[in-house]
C-alpha cells in the first residue's frame, strides 16, 4: 500500500463543476455599480426587513406565478444586505437590467428570459460558501486518461457497450475487480485567494468557414476564476490479491497516463482553436506538473475514449441528429458577454495543473495547508436544529404525506424531498440534512444512498420555495 499523498490543483482556465444548485431569486442581490452578487440565507434576508416589507415580499410570494418571480427580481433590486460576494462580468449586469425591465403583462416572454437568467453555482461548501473540487472529479479525469492509455496499448475494436469497454480495457469484469476502486483521491478545498466569478458559456464552430450558425443559447455560469490553488490528497492501494485484479493501478502510471492523454488533448485543441481564429491558453508552466480537466464544457474529446468515441451532433431542428467518431463541431468557450463578444476575449473551460507540493509551495501556503488539515481531521460540531422565525406573513408550514427523499453528496450534500404533488424541497449540507432526519432513516438515506419513499416531511414554505424542516417515518 502506497502511503497517502498530498497533491496541489492549480486553476489555469475558468472551472465550472455542477453540483445542481442554483442563484435563487430570494438569496442574492447585485450592486451594479461595483459589479458584485452578494449571495445570502434568505431568512437572514427577511428577518432584516420591516414589517411593511415583509408583508410586501409575503405578497409577491403568495401568488406563484411565473410573473411574480419578475415582481420579486423588482423587489430585490431595491435591497442593500450583505453577504458572499462573487464578482459578475460585465455583460451579466446589462442582461440583468434587460432582464428586470420587461414588462409583468408579457408572460411568454417572461418564462422565455427568466429561463435564460438561471444562475447554476459551481460545488461549494455550504459551511463556508467557498468553492471546492470533488474528489469524483479528479479521479474521473485520472480514470478517462487511464482507460485512453489502455486503449492506446490493447487497440481494442470500437465497441457498443460502454461499460463492457471499461471492463475490457481494465481486465476486470466487476467491481472488485476494478483497479479504479484502490484509488482514494480526496475532495480539493481551496489555500489561499480563491474567487468566484459569473461568466457566460458561449458556442463557437469549429470551422471557420463555417455558414451555419451555432445552436447553443449562452449559459450563466458561476467558475472557479484562474490562479486559484487547491489542496487534497490521492492514494493508489495494493490488491490483497493479484489473482483479483489483474492489471493494478501504480501511481507512476496513472499520473503518466493523465500527463500523455492531457497533453495531447491541449495540443489538439490549441490546434483547432488557431484554425478557427479563436484563441488558446498559453502553456506556460505546463513543464510544472501534470495537465488536467476537470467540470463541464470540457470537451467531447477530453472526456471519450481516442479510437472509441461516439460523439451525438445536433443538426437542428426537426433534423436526425448524427454521430462523429472524430470529435464535436464546436467549443463551449468562457465569455464576459452573452453575444456581440469580442472573440479574443474568449477562454477554454476546465484546464488545471496537478502538482505534488514544492518546498517553496508549502513555505507560501503553510498557514493555510494547516488549516485545511485541521478542517480534515476534526470532527463535524454538532447541529443545532434552526429556530424557525415567527414571521407568519412570510413563510408557512405544512406537511407532505407518502413524499419521497433523497441524498446527492454533490456541492457539500443536497437532501430533496418530493411531495405527492411533485413539489420539491431541499436543505443543503449533510450535517443539516442529518439533523432534521429521523435517526432511524440515516443509513438507508445517508450511507447506502437509497431514496426513501412514503415518509412525512415537514416543509417552510415561500411562494415556490420550500425548505426542509423535519423528515420523519
Amino acid at each position: 500500500m502506497t502511503e497517502e499523498q498530498r497533491f496541489f490543483i492549480r486553476i489555469l482556465a475558468p472551472v465550472h463543476i455542477g453540483c445542481d444548485e442554483v442563484y435563487e431569486p430570494t438569496g442574492f442581490v447585485i450592486d451594479e455599480e461595483q459589479g458584485v452578487l452578494h449571495a445570502f440565507d434568505p431568512l437572514d434576508f427577511v428577518r432584516s426587513l420591516s414589517g411593511p416589507e415583509r408583508q410586501q415580499l409575503s405578497n409577491i410570494c403568495k401568488k406563484g406565478t411565473v410573473e411574480s418571480i419578475l415582481e420579486l427580481y423588482k423587489f430585490m433590486r431595491r435591497k442593500r444586505f450583505e453577504g458572499h460576494p462573487v464578482a459578475v462580468c460585465r455583460g451579466f449586469v446589462e442582461h440583468y437590467r434587460q432582464t428586470l425591465s420587461m414588462s409583468i403583462s408579457d408572460r411568454r416572454k417572461i418564462q422565455q428570459e427568466l429561463n435564460r437568467f438561471s444562475i447554476a453555482r459551481t460545488a461549494f461548501s455550504p459551511t463556508t460558501e467557498r468553492p471546492f473540487i470533488p474528489g469524483s472529479s479528479v479521479k474521473g479525469a485520472l480514470r478517462t486518461a487511464y482507460l485512453n492509455g489502455r486503449q492506446t496499448v490493447k487497440k481494442l475494436p470500437p465497441a457498443k457497450n460502454a461499460a463492457q469497454l471499461e471492463k475490457d480495457l481494465l481486465d476486470g469484469g466487476a467491481f472488485e475487480t476494478d483497479p479504479f476502486r484502490l484509488l482514494k483521491v480526496s475532495d480539493f478545498h481551496p489555500v489561499g485567494p480563491c474567487r468566484t466569478k459569473i461568466i457566460y458559456a458561449v458556442n463557437e464552430k469549429k470551422r471557420k468557414d463555417a455558414k451555419s450558425k451555432t445552436r447553443g443559447l449562452p449559459l450563466i455560469l458561476e467558475v472557479i476564476e484562474p490562479g486559484a490553488v487547491f489542496v487534497g490528497t490521492i492514494q493508489v492501494l495494493s490488491p490483497l490479491s493479484s489473482s483479483i485484479i489483474k492489471t493494478p493501478l501504480t501511481e507512476p502510471a496513472v499520473l503518466e497516463s493523465a500527463a500523455s492523454f492531457y497533453g495531447k488533448e491541449k495540443r489538439r485543441e490549441d490546434e483547432e482553436l488557431m484554425a478557427a481564429g479563436l484563441p488558446h491558453l498559453r502553456r506556460e508552466h505546463m513543464e510544472e506538473g501534470v495537465p488536467l480537466r476537470i467540470g463541464r464544457h470540457c470537451g467531447a474529446e477530453s472526456l471519450t475514449i481516442d479510437g472509441q468515441r461516439r460523439i451525438r451532433i445536433m443538426q437542428g431542428r426537426d433534423k436526425q441528429a448524427t454521430v462523429s467518431t472524430r470529435g464535436a463541431t464546436t467549443f463551449w468557450l468562457a465569455a464576459e458577454e452573452p453575444r456581440n463578444y469580442q472573440k479574443t476575449t474568449l477562454q477554454p473551460f476546465g484546464w488545471t495543473l496537478l502538482s505534488k507540493p514544492a518546498p517553496e509551495v508549502n513555505d507560501q501556503w503553510s498557514e493555510a495547508i494547516a488549516q485545511w488539515q485541521e478542517m480534515e481531521s476534526a470532527s463535524a460540531p454538532p447541529v443545532e436544529k434552526e429556530v424557525v422565525p415567527q414571521i407568519t406573513i412570510t413563510a408557512t408550514e405544512e406537511v407532505w404525506e407518502g413524499a419521497s427523499v433523497s441524498y446527492q453528496a454533490g456541492g457539500g450534500g443536497v437532501l430533496e424531498a418530493v411531495g405527492p404533488k411533485g413539489l420539491k424541497a431541499k436543505v443543503a449540507g449533510k450535517e443539516k440534512a442529518k439533523a432534521v432526519t429521523d435517526a432511524s432513516l440515516h443509513t438507508a438515506l445517508f450511507e447506502k444512498r437509497k431514496t426513501i419513499r412514503n415518509v412525512r416531511v415537514t416543509v417552510r414554505k415561500m411562494g415556490n420555495w420550500c425548505d426542509i424542516i423535519k423528515v420523519s417515518v
